[in-house]
């Protein structure tokens, strides 16, 4: 049984404010992709702040490369049946729906790239900080890939900056840098 001390890919910290603080860092990858480890660990993170809510949550990336990348897409090739592509969708919109409903305030905070489930995740804090340096980027491409943003993006980014910005979003795989989010409404 995984506890919030065993985690491998995310390390949750709280300060004297109780502001807690949670980085994504992947074990053994150069980037932060969410594989259904870092899935499950993040429901054991939530199920830790629900026994002990924080004053606010911010959640960061531990790695240079950026923020998030998206979804692990080498698991996809283990799909076998669509009930298994539904159930891996069904857990990853479970799971950013219970973080868009908790009580406290979320923030993510974004430097680098920040693509697909990594936006999604990110859509599903209340406020998102995003660092205007070069190489920011935020994202839905899995369109190239002919998938959509399953995990709640769908409808959270038109809420957030209008139907016609998040369908150019979502249709093409445009993303926007720091200064063209805050300009949609995408970054706070």
């Amino acid at each position: 049984m995984t506890t919030i001390d065993t985690l491998a890919h995310w390390r949750l910290e709280r300060d004297a404010d109780g502001l807690a603080w949670l980085t994504f860092d992947r074990a053994g990858s150069a980037v932060n992709a969410l594989s259904a480890d870092a899935m499950s660990e993040l429901a054991v993170v939530l199920d830790a702040l629900d026994a002990a809510p924080p004053t606010g949550l911010v959640i960061r990336s531990g790695k240079a490369t950026g923020f998030v990348v998206g979804a692990d897409v080498n698991e996809f090739a283990s799909l076998d049946t669509p009930e298994q592509a539904r159930a891996l969708v069904a857990r990853g919109w479970d799971l950013f729906n219970r973080l868009a409903a908790v009580r406290y305030p979320t923030l993510a905070l974004i430097q680098g790239h920040c693509l697909g489930g990594g936006l999604e995740l990110a859509l599903a804090c209340r406020y998102r900080l995003v660092a205007d340096q070069p190489g920011t980027s935020l994202a839905l491409p899995e369109v190239m890939l002919g998938i959509f943003p399953g995990w709640g993006g769908m409808l959270r980014l038109p809420r957030l900056i209008g139907a016609p910005a998040a369908l150019d979003m979502m249709l093409t795989g445009r993303g926007a840098d720091a200064r063209r989010a805050a300009a949609l409404g995408l970054a706070d």
